[in-house]
């Protein structure tokens, strides 16, 4: 080989060469992107799944203090229910109470009459 072909081929073995190193760089730059996107896509999941479960917590929650309302509601509701049966069973037996003490029209003066 005479100086010009070894010249040339230097030349092609450099433009190889050079063309070797380009297609590394750009293979480690779109991997780089990459990566780069699937941390961003990565992070947008968790934050998605974090702040749906921040609102599932809240609505729980929200439901949990209204279940409680409720049941503060429904006590007193039975409460009331439940004094105005007393009263009501209280007053029949003061009723009848009073019949046979001898209250007003009551068993008592008829047999002292």
């Amino acid at each position: 080989m005479d100086d010009r072909q070894m010249k040339q081929v230097n030349e092609a073995a450099e433009k190889f060469a050079e063309a070797i190193r380009e297609s590394y760089q750009t293979v480690g730059e779109h991997s780089a992107e990459a990566r780069e996107r699937s941390t961003q896509l990565t992070q947008s999941f968790f934050e998605s799944v974090i702040n749906e479960l921040e609102r599932q917590s809240e609505s729980s929650q929200a439901a949990s203090r209204d279940l409680i309302e409720q049941s503060k509601k429904q006590q007193e509701a039975f409460q009331s229910l439940s004094r105005e049966a007393t009263n009501t069973y209280i007053n029949f037996l003061n009723s009848v109470f009073s019949y046979y003490q001898g209250g007003p029209g009551g068993r008592s003066q008829d047999k002292n009459s």
